[in-house]
């Protein structure tokens, strides 16, 4: 069984989220949401340098693996306390927010700013040749559409599995769950936390804002839900995506239309991992190792993106499976 977690996070400087490599552009864009895995990726982290004095590669790939079959995270969208600005496309393009839709443009001008960087010679202390380039970010203050500056917000939920215990080097560690965070013995994992990139700029500090809230309905973020042996997510037509969803033939054959965007995504490895031609899935080998973790990327699948709206469903749409990342798999 499952506890779905409803977690709410204040934004204490900008946050840059990433697409794939590209040097096809100076402007390197951020995504206007958080997907699961940084969130795995950020709790990995946090939760092996607590258990272990001085944690080495295994180590992190044990307590990812812990916590990639024990966590399931969704997609984080900006919250501003009313409205959850997560992407719709539809007759009016698309737009963000569930009680008060924004377009795009507006969308932009109130929650993402940039700025130019350039990296330093270390021998003239001049700006390196080519290294000009301009960060896209969700800025983590906001003028509201009364004119009132506010802190940013993200809203998202993560699901745990009952009784879950984490490996350290002193044995098993049991998970708590309390108000103000999720605890191994006395360390919050949700404390403290850094995601996204540019980091060196020091982007992407949250804080928990909010007592976690313990939900067994769609919460504010509406997913509708089941959570038995696997936390599965209820489509429903003419409702938004909000995930990415990875695209195999017998969602295609039952999608009868759909307005919306494909993408390819894909990230950095950590563990050595294989593709399902079939599935269009990505599954573990477990013990298998990298060479250069963090530094390989993954091979990309395409996936309907976020805000992508069903509108006829063939013989009823699939159960949907919530995997650790956030995204959505049939499998």
């Amino acid at each position: 069984m499952w506890t779905k977690l409803e977690l709410v996070f204040e934004l204490e400087s900008p946050l840059h989220i990433g697409y794939l490599p590209s040097k096809g552009s100076v402007v390197a864009s951020t995504r206007r949401y958080v997907p699961g895995r940084n969130l795995w990726g950020v709790l990995t982290k946090r939760a092996t340098e607590y258990l272990f004095g001085q944690p080495n590669g295994k180590n992190y790939r044990d307590v990812g693996r812990e916590i990639k079959n024990n966590f399931r995270f969704s997609y984080f969208y900006i919250f501003d306390g009313e409205t959850v600005y997560y992407p719709c496309f539809g007759e009016e393009g698309l737009t963000y927010g569930d009680k008060i839709k924004i377009s795009a443009p507006e969308f932009d001008y109130r929650f993402i700013g940039s700025r130019a960087v350039t990296a330093i010679n270390g021998k003239t202390g001049a700006a390196k040749n080519e290294s000009l380039h301009e960060i896209e970010f969700i800025k983590h203050v906001y003028k509201n559409s009364k004119g009132k500056i506010k802190n940013t917000r993200i809203i998202g939920a993560c699901w745990v599995r009952d009784s879950l215990q984490l490996s350290s080097e002193n044995g098993k560690v049991k998970i708590e769950i309390k108000n103000d965070g999720i605890f191994v013995d006395s360390c919050n994992l949700l404390d403290g936390l850094i995601i996204g990139g540019e980091q060196n700029y020091g982007f992407g500090r949250i804080k928990l804002c909010d007592k976690i809230k313990k939900t067994e309905d769609e919460g504010r973020l509406p997913l509708k839900f089941e959570a038995d042996g696997e936390v599965k997510i209820i489509m429903e037509e003419n409702k938004p995506l909000l995930s990415h969803v990875l695209i195999n033939d017998e969602l295609v054959d039952r999608i009868m239309s759909f307005s919306g965007d494909i993408e390819l995504i894909s990230g950095r490895a950590y563990i050595k991992e294989q593709q399902d031609s079939e599935a269009n899935t990505i599954n573990t080998r477990a013990g298998d190792r990298l060479q250069n973790p963090g530094r390989e990327i993954l091979k990309p699948v395409y996936c309907f993106s976020p805000g992508t709206v069903f509108h006829d469903f063939k013989q009823g749409f699939p159960d949907l499976m919530l995997k650790y990342d956030g995204t959505l798999n049939r499998r």
